[in-house]
């Protein structure tokens, strides 16, 4: 099983222009089994599509699709054209699927998150064809706040403990960086890592650190380019893993690079 995580930035390029086909040239080339996407507008209609651009997407590619919208809209009104949030796409049907919202008021005694644009938590179990279950989790993180991305994270763990003994994969952009790629060592008390330090805390695995070289970047606008995606592994899914890459052939379809890990789960579920 191939698993790509990937924000495709509003179905356009960084320059502006649609990239419904161009993202789908790169899952093609990538041979993805499941996809987790950040930044998808649903139902929006983009130009290469008569309908809306994450069907055409799943249509093209075989997929099934479920989507994680972030926002709330009154009930008993159809979702707006403009909602957007995460998307879980798969090879394999989906059994369940939830949008968890990161935007708890207990999580959230300062209002951080108040004057911020939602964010949210997708889970979703497949159904492989051995018979058995996988979970997987796409979130995307705020990217103006290291608080606000703190508390999301917090409001995250209470959904992700639930699955903490059984594999599990947590993917998505993190707009936080690891201190392992820090150039030089951070000093004492510093919290710009705090995120992914957290993350690692609890067990879970950066997959890209397990397999490749500090240093990569993922996200390439601004003025520092950063690898602020990742695929986590829960422990109990790690032993399954065999390797996993940053695609950089796909530079210009998105203002991010696609985060892709190959699974064993012969091996997983062997025993």
């Amino acid at each position: 099983m191939r698993v790509v995580t990937y924000n495709i930035h509003g179905w356009r390029t960084a320059e502006g222009e649609p990239n419904l086909a161009a993202i789908g040239d790169v899952l093609e080339a990538l041979d993805a089994s499941v996809v987790g996407l950040n930044e998808v507008f649903y139902p929006q209609v983009v130009a290469g599509a008569a309908g809306p651009a994450l069907e055409a997407l799943a249509a093209r590619l075989g997929m099934h699709f479920v989507f994680g919208p972030c926002l709330r809209w009154a009930a008993g009104h159809n979702m707006p054209a403009t909602a957007y949030g995460n998307a879980l796409l798969s090879r394999w049907p989906i059994l369940a699927s939830s949008a968890h919202h990161l935007t708890a008021k207990e999580e959230d005694k300062e209002g951080l998150l108040a004057s911020l644009e939602p964010r949210g938590l997708l889970e979703g179990r497949i159904l492989l064809s051995s018979g058995q279950t996988l979970t997987l989790y796409v979130t995307h993180l705020d990217h103006t706040a290291a608080a606000a991305r703190w508390v999301q994270l917090r409001v995250a763990r209470t959904w992700l403990v639930r699955d903490r003994h059984r594999p599990h994969l947590v993917m998505g952009d993190f707009n936080a960086v690891s201190r392992w790629d820090a150039a030089e060592p951070p000093p004492p008390g510093d919290r710009a890592f705090q995120l992914i330090d957290a993350m690692e805390k609890a067990g879970y695995v950066d997959l890209y650190r397990h397999f490749g070289s500090p240093g990569a970047a993922t996200f390439l606008a601004g003025d520092e380019p950063a690898r602020i995606d990742y695929l986590f592994a829960s422990p109990a899914l790690l032993p399954a893993a065999t390797g996993c890459t940053i695609w950089g052939a796909a530079d210009g379809v998105s203002d991010h690079r696609p985060v892709l890990v190959d699974l064993d789960l012969e091996r997983l579920f062997a025993g």
